[in-house]
């Protein structure tokens, strides 16, 4: 099974291929390359219509056959995000869990190695809060966790 961006590198053209594309403008949100030549952006949607790209996804079965071969307490492969690093981290390691207190408590219990990850050279990232869904007539009280680990600065 590869991994996405395996995929990505082996089928889709990059932006310096299309003169006509300068970079992608989706919030940060994209994983397309960018050329600044001519100014035009495009959002991640139109760069995978123009070149018929269909991102990567694993089926349950093969979710389910590569989970089985993770071996148990594997050292985190982790990479801090840089530290001069600006704008969106959504495609950087980052952990998120979602659903009720008690859920999220009972997944951070096997998550203690991010612990580590608060020392002299990095330092973890951690945001939880209510849903605003949780307002909503109807909807469950629920949070969400996040958690990312960063360089610290070189001061």
């Amino acid at each position: 099974m590869k991994s996405f961006k395996t995929w990505l590198e082996d089928v889709a053209p990059t932006a310096a291929d299309d003169p006509t594309i300068t970079g992608v403008d989706d919030g940060g949100a994209s994983a397309t390359p960018s050329n600044a030549q001519s100014g035009k952006k495009v959002t991640t949607k139109q760069y995978l219509e123009k070149y018929k790209l269909k991102p990567w996804k694993a089926s349950k079965e093969q979710i389910l056959a590569f989970w089985k071969t993770v071996a148990p307490n594997s050292p985190l492969a982790l990479k801090p995000i840089s530290y001069e690093h600006e704008g969106s981290t959504i495609q950087e390691d980052t952990v998120r869990i979602t659903g009720s207190k008690e859920f999220i408590s009972s997944v951070l219990s096997r998550l203690k190695d991010f612990l580590n990850y608060e020392n002299d050279k990095t330092k973890v990232m951690v945001a939880y809060r209510q849903s605003p869904r949780s307002f909503l007539p109807g909807n469950k009280n629920s949070y969400i966790f996040y958690l990312q680990v960063m360089e610290r600065g070189k001061d």
